[in-house]
Protein backbone atom coordinates (compact mmCIF):
# COMPACT_ATOMS: atom_id res chain seq x y z
CA UNK A 1 0.00 0.00 0.00
CA UNK A 2 1.71 3.26 -1.21
CA UNK A 3 2.55 5.71 1.83
CA UNK A 4 0.55 8.61 2.27
CA UNK A 5 2.22 11.82 3.64
CA UNK A 6 0.79 15.13 4.55
CA UNK A 7 1.77 18.81 4.07
CA UNK A 8 0.63 21.94 6.17
CA UNK A 9 -0.23 24.94 4.85
CA UNK A 10 -1.26 28.24 6.90
CA UNK A 11 -2.77 30.34 4.52
CA UNK A 12 -4.89 29.07 1.07
CA UNK A 13 -2.46 31.00 -0.94
CA UNK A 14 0.45 28.92 0.01
CA UNK A 15 -1.06 25.52 -2.19
CA UNK A 16 -0.17 26.02 -5.52
CA UNK A 17 -3.23 26.31 -8.15
CA UNK A 18 -2.21 22.95 -9.33
CA UNK A 19 -2.74 21.13 -6.33
CA UNK A 20 -6.61 22.04 -6.74
CA UNK A 21 -6.36 20.90 -9.73
CA UNK A 22 -5.26 17.76 -9.31
CA UNK A 23 -7.64 16.84 -6.37
CA UNK A 24 -10.41 17.68 -9.05
CA UNK A 25 -11.69 20.31 -6.69
CA UNK A 26 -10.92 23.39 -8.44
CA UNK A 27 -14.38 23.63 -9.88
CA UNK A 28 -16.16 22.61 -7.01
CA UNK A 29 -17.19 25.48 -5.17
CA UNK A 30 -16.92 24.93 -2.19
CA UNK A 31 -13.53 23.77 -2.14
CA UNK A 32 -12.20 26.03 -4.88
CA UNK A 33 -9.25 28.24 -3.75
CA UNK A 34 -11.22 31.27 -4.59
CA UNK A 35 -13.98 30.32 -2.46
CA UNK A 36 -11.98 29.03 0.44
CA UNK A 37 -9.61 32.31 0.27
CA UNK A 38 -12.19 34.80 0.55
CA UNK A 39 -13.24 33.19 4.17
CA UNK A 40 -9.52 33.64 5.09
CA UNK A 41 -9.43 36.91 4.04
CA UNK A 42 -12.00 38.52 5.39
CA UNK A 43 -12.22 36.28 9.06
CA UNK A 44 -8.71 37.03 10.38
CA UNK A 45 -9.86 36.21 14.07
CA UNK A 46 -9.87 33.08 12.68
CA UNK A 47 -6.35 30.65 12.75
CA UNK A 48 -6.40 28.80 9.42
CA UNK A 49 -4.42 25.13 8.14
CA UNK A 50 -4.60 23.67 5.58
CA UNK A 51 -3.51 19.45 5.22
CA UNK A 52 -2.64 18.17 1.80
CA UNK A 53 -2.57 14.63 1.35
CA UNK A 54 -0.02 13.18 -0.99
CA UNK A 55 0.73 9.46 -2.36
CA UNK A 56 3.15 8.89 -4.79
CA UNK A 57 4.03 12.91 -4.12
CA UNK A 58 0.32 13.15 -5.89
CA UNK A 59 -2.56 15.01 -3.66
CA UNK A 60 -4.74 12.62 -3.02
CA UNK A 61 -7.15 14.83 -0.10
CA UNK A 62 -6.95 18.40 1.13
CA UNK A 63 -8.70 18.89 4.47
CA UNK A 64 -9.68 22.24 6.17
CA UNK A 65 -8.88 23.29 9.62
CA UNK A 66 -9.83 26.24 11.34
CA UNK A 67 -8.95 27.01 15.32
CA UNK A 68 -11.39 29.63 16.72
CA UNK A 69 -11.47 31.27 20.02
CA UNK A 70 -14.80 30.49 21.88
CA UNK A 71 -15.93 32.43 24.82
CA UNK A 72 -18.25 30.70 27.21
CA UNK A 73 -19.41 33.10 29.69
CA UNK A 74 -23.16 33.15 30.20
CA UNK A 75 -23.60 30.63 27.72
CA UNK A 76 -27.25 28.93 28.80
CA UNK A 77 -28.30 25.53 29.40
CA UNK A 78 -31.13 25.55 26.46
CA UNK A 79 -28.68 25.49 23.95
CA UNK A 80 -28.63 23.20 20.29
CA UNK A 81 -26.50 20.50 20.03
CA UNK A 82 -22.58 20.82 19.99
CA UNK A 83 -23.33 24.05 21.94
CA UNK A 84 -25.16 22.18 24.52
CA UNK A 85 -21.96 19.77 24.76
CA UNK A 86 -19.43 23.04 25.12
CA UNK A 87 -21.77 24.30 27.88
CA UNK A 88 -21.85 20.35 29.27
CA UNK A 89 -17.67 20.54 29.68
CA UNK A 90 -17.29 23.62 30.63
CA UNK A 91 -16.20 22.52 34.29
CA UNK A 92 -13.71 20.52 32.54
CA UNK A 93 -11.83 23.42 30.77
CA UNK A 94 -9.37 25.87 32.38
CA UNK A 95 -11.24 29.19 32.53
CA UNK A 96 -13.86 30.36 30.25
CA UNK A 97 -12.38 31.19 27.18
CA UNK A 98 -11.48 28.18 24.99
CA UNK A 99 -9.98 26.91 22.11
CA UNK A 100 -11.63 24.64 19.74
CA UNK A 101 -9.90 23.02 16.30
CA UNK A 102 -12.32 22.51 13.60
CA UNK A 103 -12.44 20.09 10.47
CA UNK A 104 -14.80 21.62 8.42
CA UNK A 105 -16.06 25.72 7.91
CA UNK A 106 -17.73 26.80 10.56
CA UNK A 107 -19.81 29.37 8.35
CA UNK A 108 -21.19 25.77 6.33
CA UNK A 109 -23.57 23.26 7.58
CA UNK A 110 -22.60 20.09 5.46
CA UNK A 111 -19.52 18.34 5.16
CA UNK A 112 -16.76 20.78 3.90
CA UNK A 113 -13.97 19.75 5.81
CA UNK A 114 -11.93 17.30 3.75
CA UNK A 115 -12.09 16.66 0.01
CA UNK A 116 -10.99 13.35 -1.03
CA UNK A 117 -9.95 12.71 -4.93
CA UNK A 118 -12.19 10.26 -6.44
CA UNK A 119 -11.05 6.38 -6.06
CA UNK A 120 -9.31 6.98 -2.83
CA UNK A 121 -9.46 5.54 0.13
CA UNK A 122 -12.18 7.82 2.38
CA UNK A 123 -11.49 5.60 5.24
CA UNK A 124 -7.69 5.42 5.58
CA UNK A 125 -7.97 9.65 4.85
CA UNK A 126 -10.00 9.92 8.04
CA UNK A 127 -7.62 7.75 10.00
CA UNK A 128 -4.67 9.48 9.33
CA UNK A 129 -6.73 12.91 9.91
CA UNK A 130 -7.65 11.81 12.95
CA UNK A 131 -4.14 10.50 13.70
CA UNK A 132 -3.01 14.29 12.66
CA UNK A 133 -5.85 16.17 14.55
CA UNK A 134 -4.42 14.61 18.14
CA UNK A 135 -0.76 15.49 17.83
CA UNK A 136 -2.26 19.40 16.40
CA UNK A 137 -4.63 19.85 18.92
CA UNK A 138 -1.46 19.37 21.51
CA UNK A 139 0.62 21.47 19.30
CA UNK A 140 -2.14 24.68 19.18
CA UNK A 141 -3.50 23.87 22.83
CA UNK A 142 -6.83 23.41 21.43
CA UNK A 143 -9.10 22.49 24.09
CA UNK A 144 -11.87 20.56 21.40
CA UNK A 145 -11.29 19.09 18.34
CA UNK A 146 -14.75 19.27 16.23
CA UNK A 147 -14.80 17.20 12.95
CA UNK A 148 -18.14 18.03 11.72
CA UNK A 149 -21.41 17.24 9.68
CA UNK A 150 -21.07 14.13 8.04
CA UNK A 151 -24.37 12.76 6.65
CA UNK A 152 -25.37 8.97 6.60
CA UNK A 153 -23.57 8.00 3.40
CA UNK A 154 -20.26 10.15 4.93
CA UNK A 155 -20.36 9.16 8.31
CA UNK A 156 -19.35 5.28 7.13
CA UNK A 157 -15.67 6.61 6.35
CA UNK A 158 -15.65 8.72 9.52
CA UNK A 159 -16.63 6.57 11.83
CA UNK A 160 -13.19 5.32 12.07
CA UNK A 161 -11.61 8.15 13.87
CA UNK A 162 -13.42 6.61 16.96
CA UNK A 163 -10.59 4.70 17.15
CA UNK A 164 -8.54 7.97 17.98
CA UNK A 165 -10.88 8.21 20.81
CA UNK A 166 -13.40 10.93 19.00
CA UNK A 167 -16.49 10.42 20.04
CA UNK A 168 -19.91 11.60 17.74
CA UNK A 169 -22.63 12.88 18.44
CA UNK A 170 -26.16 13.84 16.03
CA UNK A 171 -26.75 17.27 14.97
CA UNK A 172 -29.52 19.46 14.04
CA UNK A 173 -30.75 17.88 10.23
CA UNK A 174 -30.25 20.03 6.83
CA UNK A 175 -33.75 20.91 6.28
CA UNK A 176 -34.28 20.20 2.43
CA UNK A 177 -36.45 20.66 -0.06
CA UNK A 178 -36.16 18.30 -3.47
CA UNK A 179 -37.59 19.85 -6.25
CA UNK A 180 -40.19 18.61 -8.59
CA UNK A 181 -42.76 21.32 -9.54
CA UNK A 182 -42.22 23.71 -12.80
CA UNK A 183 -43.08 27.06 -11.26
CA UNK A 184 -44.04 28.58 -7.65
CA UNK A 185 -48.10 28.52 -8.32
CA UNK A 186 -47.58 24.83 -9.04
CA UNK A 187 -45.68 24.36 -6.05
CA UNK A 188 -48.70 25.85 -4.32
CA UNK A 189 -51.42 23.75 -6.35
CA UNK A 190 -49.79 20.80 -4.71
CA UNK A 191 -49.95 21.71 -0.92
CA UNK A 192 -52.87 20.66 1.04
CA UNK A 193 -54.84 23.09 1.67
CA UNK A 194 -53.97 25.03 5.10
CA UNK A 195 -50.32 24.41 4.53
CA UNK A 196 -50.80 26.92 0.80
CA UNK A 197 -52.73 29.27 3.33
CA UNK A 198 -49.80 29.83 5.34
CA UNK A 199 -47.71 30.44 2.12
CA UNK A 200 -49.96 32.83 1.03
CA UNK A 201 -50.37 34.05 4.62
CA UNK A 202 -46.33 34.74 4.48
CA UNK A 203 -46.66 36.42 1.15
CA UNK A 204 -49.79 38.67 1.63
CA UNK A 205 -48.31 39.89 5.12
CA UNK A 206 -44.89 41.27 3.55
CA UNK A 207 -45.99 42.55 0.33
CA UNK A 208 -44.96 46.13 1.81
CA UNK A 209 -41.69 44.66 2.03
CA UNK A 210 -39.25 45.73 -1.60
CA UNK A 211 -36.91 42.97 -2.34
CA UNK A 212 -33.68 43.85 -4.31
CA UNK A 213 -30.52 41.63 -5.21
CA UNK A 214 -26.80 43.11 -4.34
CA UNK A 215 -23.96 43.74 -5.62
CA UNK A 216 -20.31 42.98 -4.44
CA UNK A 217 -20.51 47.20 -4.05
CA UNK A 218 -23.64 47.56 -2.91
CA UNK A 219 -23.41 44.69 -0.08
CA UNK A 220 -19.93 47.11 0.76
CA UNK A 221 -21.84 50.23 0.88
CA UNK A 222 -24.60 48.02 2.94
CA UNK A 223 -21.89 46.48 5.29
CA UNK A 224 -22.73 48.21 8.88
CA UNK A 225 -26.51 47.60 8.24
CA UNK A 226 -26.19 43.93 6.70
CA UNK A 227 -23.57 43.50 10.22
CA UNK A 228 -26.78 44.73 12.61
CA UNK A 229 -29.19 43.05 10.94
CA UNK A 230 -27.24 39.46 11.18
CA UNK A 231 -26.10 39.91 14.21
CA UNK A 232 -29.44 40.30 16.05
CA UNK A 233 -30.24 37.27 14.46
CA UNK A 234 -26.60 35.58 15.23
CA UNK A 235 -26.87 36.78 18.97
CA UNK A 236 -30.12 35.10 19.92
CA UNK A 237 -28.25 31.95 19.65
CA UNK A 238 -26.32 32.97 22.72
CA UNK A 239 -23.46 30.69 21.84
CA UNK A 240 -21.48 31.30 18.17
CA UNK A 241 -18.08 29.67 17.53
CA UNK A 242 -17.53 32.78 15.24
CA UNK A 243 -19.47 35.80 13.81
CA UNK A 244 -18.98 35.80 9.83
CA UNK A 245 -17.72 39.17 8.82
CA UNK A 246 -20.17 41.07 5.89
CA UNK A 247 -17.21 41.53 3.78
CA UNK A 248 -17.30 37.57 3.30
CA UNK A 249 -20.10 38.02 0.98
CA UNK A 250 -18.58 41.08 -0.53
CA UNK A 251 -15.19 38.78 -2.04
CA UNK A 252 -17.91 36.01 -2.56
CA UNK A 253 -20.03 38.10 -4.91
CA UNK A 254 -16.82 39.61 -6.66
CA UNK A 255 -15.47 35.94 -7.32
CA UNK A 256 -18.36 33.93 -8.23
CA UNK A 257 -21.39 36.64 -9.57
CA UNK A 258 -23.40 33.81 -10.54
CA UNK A 259 -23.02 31.36 -7.43
CA UNK A 260 -23.78 33.77 -4.68
CA UNK A 261 -27.10 36.01 -4.46
CA UNK A 262 -27.71 38.21 -1.73
CA UNK A 263 -31.15 39.77 -1.29
CA UNK A 264 -32.17 42.80 0.91
CA UNK A 265 -35.69 43.68 2.48
CA UNK A 266 -36.74 47.10 2.65
CA UNK A 267 -39.73 48.91 4.10
CA UNK A 268 -40.25 52.40 3.37
CA UNK A 269 -36.82 52.23 1.95
CA UNK A 270 -35.12 50.93 5.14
CA UNK A 271 -33.65 47.73 5.21
CA UNK A 272 -35.27 45.50 7.40
CA UNK A 273 -33.90 41.93 6.60
CA UNK A 274 -31.48 40.32 4.15
CA UNK A 275 -30.77 36.46 2.62
CA UNK A 276 -27.88 34.78 1.48
CA UNK A 277 -27.62 32.31 -1.11
CA UNK A 278 -24.90 29.77 -2.67
CA UNK A 279 -25.97 28.48 -5.91
CA UNK A 280 -23.78 24.69 -6.94
CA UNK A 281 -24.64 21.90 -8.76
CA UNK A 282 -28.28 21.91 -9.32
CA UNK A 283 -28.40 22.72 -5.32
CA UNK A 284 -29.55 26.38 -3.77
CA UNK A 285 -28.22 26.56 -0.84
CA UNK A 286 -29.66 29.04 2.42
CA UNK A 287 -26.87 30.69 3.95
CA UNK A 288 -26.98 33.20 6.81
CA UNK A 289 -29.90 35.95 6.80
CA UNK A 290 -30.80 38.97 9.54
CA UNK A 291 -33.91 40.53 10.17
CA UNK A 292 -35.26 43.46 12.77
CA UNK A 293 -37.57 41.68 14.54
CA UNK A 294 -39.82 44.11 15.47
CA UNK A 295 -40.66 44.43 11.55
CA UNK A 296 -40.62 40.62 11.64
CA UNK A 297 -43.77 40.39 13.88
CA UNK A 298 -45.68 42.78 11.69
CA UNK A 299 -44.56 41.80 7.70
CA UNK A 300 -43.30 38.55 8.24
CA UNK A 301 -40.05 38.49 6.71
CA UNK A 302 -38.24 35.45 7.25
CA UNK A 303 -41.00 33.60 6.33
CA UNK A 304 -41.47 35.35 3.62
CA UNK A 305 -37.74 35.19 3.08
CA UNK A 306 -38.32 31.00 3.00
CA UNK A 307 -41.35 31.46 0.22
CA UNK A 308 -37.98 33.12 -1.62
CA UNK A 309 -36.21 30.58 -1.24
CA UNK A 310 -38.47 28.22 -2.93
CA UNK A 311 -38.86 30.49 -5.57
CA UNK A 312 -35.31 31.09 -6.67
CA UNK A 313 -35.35 27.71 -6.84
CA UNK A 314 -37.89 26.97 -8.89
CA UNK A 315 -36.83 30.04 -11.13
CA UNK A 316 -33.09 28.69 -10.94
CA UNK A 317 -34.30 24.84 -11.91
CA UNK A 318 -32.66 23.28 -9.26
CA UNK A 319 -33.48 19.93 -8.20
CA UNK A 320 -32.71 20.43 -4.47
CA UNK A 321 -33.19 23.18 -1.88
CA UNK A 322 -31.16 22.98 1.30
CA UNK A 323 -33.25 25.49 3.16
CA UNK A 324 -30.24 24.41 6.37
CA UNK A 325 -30.93 24.11 9.99
CA UNK A 326 -32.90 25.89 12.73
CA UNK A 327 -36.43 26.80 12.72
CA UNK A 328 -36.92 23.12 11.38
CA UNK A 329 -40.63 22.47 11.99
CA UNK A 330 -41.64 25.89 9.85
CA UNK A 331 -39.57 24.53 7.05
CA UNK A 332 -41.11 21.27 6.74
CA UNK A 333 -44.57 22.56 6.62
CA UNK A 334 -42.81 24.30 3.08
CA UNK A 335 -42.17 20.61 2.41
CA UNK A 336 -38.55 20.08 3.09
CA UNK A 337 -37.28 16.64 4.66
CA UNK A 338 -34.08 16.24 7.20
CA UNK A 339 -30.98 15.35 6.21
CA UNK A 340 -29.65 13.88 9.30
CA UNK A 341 -25.96 14.44 10.37
CA UNK A 342 -23.22 13.66 13.05
CA UNK A 343 -20.26 15.39 14.65
CA UNK A 344 -16.84 13.49 15.83
CA UNK A 345 -15.72 16.07 18.98
CA UNK A 346 -12.67 15.02 21.37
CA UNK A 347 -11.21 16.86 24.10
CA UNK A 348 -7.31 17.21 24.70
CA UNK A 349 -7.33 16.08 28.38
CA UNK A 350 -7.85 12.00 28.52
CA UNK A 351 -9.48 12.51 31.38
CA UNK A 352 -12.01 14.69 30.16
CA UNK A 353 -13.02 13.03 27.27
CA UNK A 354 -13.80 10.23 29.43
CA UNK A 355 -16.54 12.00 30.99
CA UNK A 356 -17.64 13.67 27.30
CA UNK A 357 -19.20 10.11 27.29
CA UNK A 358 -22.33 10.16 29.41
CA UNK A 359 -22.74 14.34 28.03
CA UNK A 360 -23.31 13.19 24.47
CA UNK A 361 -25.50 10.13 25.78
CA UNK A 362 -27.90 13.44 27.16
CA UNK A 363 -27.76 15.28 23.94
CA UNK A 364 -30.81 15.50 22.27
CA UNK A 365 -31.83 17.38 19.42
CA UNK A 366 -34.43 20.17 19.28
CA UNK A 367 -38.06 18.24 18.69
CA UNK A 368 -40.26 19.15 15.95
CA UNK A 369 -42.99 18.17 14.23
CA UNK A 370 -42.02 16.95 11.11
CA UNK A 371 -44.72 17.76 8.19
CA UNK A 372 -46.37 16.31 5.16
CA UNK A 373 -47.70 19.79 3.69
CA UNK A 374 -48.12 18.05 0.04
CA UNK A 375 -51.73 16.22 -1.35
CA UNK A 376 -51.01 12.49 -1.55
Amino acid sequence: MPKITTQEYFTINDIPDTTFRELGCDQIFYFSKLFLASFEEANSTIDYRYLVFRSKEQPIAIAILQRVRVSLEGAPSNLPYYQKLAKSVQCYLSNKKTHILVCGNVFLSGEYGIWVKQGIDRRRIYDMLSRKLKKLQKLTKSSVCFLKDFNAAQDTAASVVEKQHFQSFAVEPNMHVHVTRKDFEEYKSSLKSKYRIKVNKADSSSNALVQNSLTANEIRTHKEKLKSLYLDVAEKALFNTAFIDIETYALLKERFPENVIISTYSKKDEIVGFSTAFLHNEQLSAHYVGLDYTTNKTDAIYPRMLNDYIRLGLLLGVKDINLGRTASEIKSTLGATPEHLRCYIKHRRTVANMFFKPFIRQIKMTEYKQHNPFKI
